[in-house]
């Protein structure tokens, strides 16, 4: 299994562009995710113009920059640079400081106790059935790597997840989507939906926009018998400044705890950078598609994975462009978990 580079005794407690510890010439700096360090290494003279040199790094595609903006042309060793977004969404149990095993920004602090103790949520969903709304696709054999965001208190080998016996609400935000925003995002759903057979249902677009600490349950903005639906919206560094440097999208889920049953996916976010994702030809356009297709990922539950052949390793690879068989099993699993009838 083709892996990424391992952590340094010396890796920093939180994620972003540190040094290079393995710089030959000692300038360099590398992305660390919060658990693992990227594998490209990149200037540091980037600093002494932060403005044309940041951008141009950052940007992977070469048409429609703009007014006013200077964007290099698309090569594979740019977009090797694009990281992918780590997992966006509350902590959810064993006292973690951070949401997620890996994220590019701090997240607030919600701690098993306090997502326990919600006091304003839905009532039971109207909407569940007595057994799961689809099928996941047969897990294909391979020795692809996955791995799982959270896994349930004392149950090493089951992974937290959205509740099949329900379906999954989502929303759009249009602003700055390119014109090909609601296809591409329509596409990675089919997608998503025939590998974990999870039920996806498109509630129209939004005014709603994203923010790191994102309501669970908005009653006032959108059906009160449910939790919110899955945000998906299009923004840049200036105003969601997590995806600043070269983070292409952000994706991850809300959880809460059910007592002794466990814990369930509720709602998400997946924000993606409008600036990086917006212009290009066909075949770029496939690699937007991935984009979305690995935020998708973390939104039901996949973590960062070493393994360099699937969707899901943390940086953008160019002969990537879908689900690898490590992928689809861990879709599968997460598929394939219990119900919620009391959530």
């Amino acid at each position: 299994m083709a892996q990424g580079r391992g952590e340094s005794p010396e890796s920093p407690g939180s994620p972003g562009w540190y040094p290079d510890p393995w710089s030959a010439t000692g300038q360099g700096e590398r992305y660390f995710d919060g658990k693992l360090w990227g594998s490209s290494e990149r200037p540091r003279a980037r600093h002494s113009a932060p403005g044309e040199m940041a951008r141009a790094e950052r940007v992977p595609y070469d048409e429609g920059a703009g007014a006013g903006r200077s964007r290099r042309p698309w090569r594979p060793a740019v977009a090797l640079l694009v990281l992918f977004a780590m997992v966006w969404g509350y902590q959810t149990f064993q006292g973690r400081g951070s949401s997620a095993r890996s994220a590019p920004v701090a997240q607030p602090a919600a701690t098993h106790s306090t997502l326990s103790r919600l006091t304003e949520r839905p009532p039971p969903s109207l909407e569940e059935s007595p057994q799961p709304l689809g099928r996941p696709a047969p897990a294909p054999r391979g020795t692809g790597g996955f791995k799982f965001v959270r896994m349930q208190r004392g149950k090493a080998n089951t992974p937290v997840a959205f509740d099949p016996c329900r379906p999954i609400h989502y929303v759009v935000n249009r602003t700055g989507a390119p014109r090909d925003g609601l296809s591409l995002i329509e596409q990675a759903v089919k997608r998503i939906h025939a590998a974990t057979g999870l039920r996806f249902i498109d509630d129209g677009t939004t005014t709603e926009l994203p923010r790191t600490d994102r309501a669970a349950y908005q009653p006032k903005r959108y059906d009160k018998n449910r939790w919110a639906p899955v945000l998906i919206a299009w923004r840049d560094e200036h105003n969601y400044p997590t995806l600043g440097g070269n983070v292409a999208g952000i994706g991850g889920a809300q959880a809460i705890s059910v007592d002794a049953a466990g814990f369930v996916n509720v709602s998400g976010q997946l924000v993606l950078d409008r600036d990086q994702l917006s212009t290009g030809a066909a075949p770029e356009r496939k690699l937007v598609r991935a984009v979305i297709l690995h935020e998708l990922g973390h939104v039901v539950g996949l973590d960062h994975t070493r393994d360099r052949s699937q969707l899901m390793f943390s940086e953008a690879q160019f002969d990537v462009r879908d689900y690898g068989d490590g992928d689809l099993r861990g879709l599968h699993i997460l598929g394939s978990q219990a119900c919620f009838p009391q959530v």
